[in-house]
């Protein structure tokens, strides 16, 4: 057995690359095999344990042969080099198997090292925090989102080696740009990437279940000194008009970009809609869930609509003067944000991100139409065909208001909601 041992040390330093092999391969397979079963909440940590660990220990196992290949080349041939080492018949049976058993613990370890290192890679942490001044605003709003139990790999890659070989090419030249901070600052929607909703969101919301109207409650706080509690109550026709009008649908429509703004002209069912005097603009689209929700994952919110909500929420004290206006002055830079709870403070460290050159505004959210022109982009009567037909701006198609900026609504008390 001793002199088993002194041929595996024989061929393991035969060459110096062999050496190199052996040692990086066997440091590496004995930290993995330390580390594998271990749980990690730093995403770093998991690169090293699966991505560059495994990536050490099979740069060890290809050192090893080519070693072997060069001995033998410089002594003439494998035959010299095993009567070099000379090892016995029995040895050499031996050494036949001990080659076999380390192939097998070889192929056991990168298996479990790719199994956990797709694991790691498609964790949210790992989508979030490993690129972290490029995602930490997105990350942040996605732990914020009615999303945010979804895996990132869920919406943003999908199923099938396809999808995963795809986008962890697209993974490397954005580790890249990355590396030589070559990315766009914000980061552009990806609208004009991302998958259709039929295979993102409809692999949960079913187009073929019927959607109910829904009672929608707005709490709005004004800006003097009480910051007086105003509600509106909306009926929201999503079943019975906007859903019903949109999906399914054979609506497309042009804009500047894949995430427009403005949009000059509609197709809905081969008609065309265009506002007067202007042109198609260059990147077309055909309208799908994304188009109205497009921060499902990740809105970012307006002062009014944060400060509002935590007033709401009870996480901000309105009963200090003037605590509403306040608090939104103090997001938009009109006083000190220092000043502020903590609270507020919060708020403009989710919100606000200079060095992505993410403020207020950067990204518009389409749902509705009080911030920014969500459903006004088309709904305005100002989209018509060449007979004078408009896509209507008739609030009623969409929602029926039962109270509207009132201080304490009938309707709330009659269903114990107040």
């Amino acid at each position: 057995m001793r002199s088993f041992f002194r041929t595996l040390l024989s061929l393991a330093v035969v060459h110096w690359l062999t050496s190199i092999g052996v040692v990086l391969t066997t440091a590496s397979a004995a930290v993995f095999l330390l580390l594998v079963f271990q749980p990690f909440e730093n995403p770093y940590i998991g690169i090293i344990v699966f991505v560059i660990i495994p990536s050490v220990f099979v740069l060890g196992l290809i050192l090893m042969p080519l070693g072997l290949v060069l001995a033998a080349r410089r002594l003439g041939g494998f035959r010299a080099l095993f009567t070099q080492v000379r090892p016995p018949g029995p040895q050499l049976a031996r050494l036949g198997w001990a080659i076999a058993f380390a192939t097998l613990a070889n192929a056991s370890i990168l298996t479990a090292a790719a199994y956990h290192g797709v694991e790691v890679m498609d964790s949210k942490q790992f989508c979030g925090e490993t690129c972290h001044s490029v995602m930490q605003p997105q990350y942040v709003r996605y732990q914020n989102s009615p999303h945010a139990a979804v895996a990132c790999v869920n919406c943003h890659i999908g199923g099938g080696a396809a999808s995963f070989v795809h986008y962890k090419i697209s993974g490397v030249r954005q580790l890249f740009r990355l590396t030589t901070h070559s990315y766009q600052r914000p980061i552009p929607p990806a609208m004009d990437r991302v998958r259709s909703a039929n295979e993102i969101c409809e692999e949960c919301h079913s187009t073929k279940m019927k959607q109910e109207d829904r009672l929608r409650i707005i709490r709005h706080y004004d800006d003097d000194e009480q910051s007086t509690e105003k509600t509106t109550v909306l009926l929201v026709k999503i079943g019975s008009k906007i859903h019903k009008a949109h999906v399914g649908r054979d609506i497309e429509y042009s804009g500047g970009g894949p995430d427009p703004q403005t949009i000059p002209t509609v197709t809905i069912d081969g008609k065309v809609y265009s506002v007067d005097g202007a042109s198609p603009g260059p990147v077309k689209r055909k309208m799908d869930c994304m188009d109205c929700h497009n921060r499902s994952g990740h809105d970012f919110q307006t002062p009014e609509d944060a400060v509002d909500r935590a007033i709401s929420e009870g996480k901000l004290d309105r009963s200090k003067p003037f605590a509403r206006r306040d608090a939104v002055a103090a997001l938009k830079g009109k006083l000190p944000i220092a000043q502020q709870s903590a609270t507020v403070q919060q708020i403009y460290a989710a919100n606000v991100y200079q060095g992505m050159n993410i403020t207020w505004g950067t990204y518009p959210n389409n749902i509705g139409h009080m911030s920014f022109p969500g459903c006004f982009r088309c709904h305005d009567d100002q989209h018509k065909t060449k007979t004078g037909e408009s896509i209507t701006q008739d609030c009623s198609a969409c929602h029926e208001p039962i109270a509207v900026d009132e201080p304490n609504p009938e309707i709330l008390k009659t269903l114990g909601m107040k």
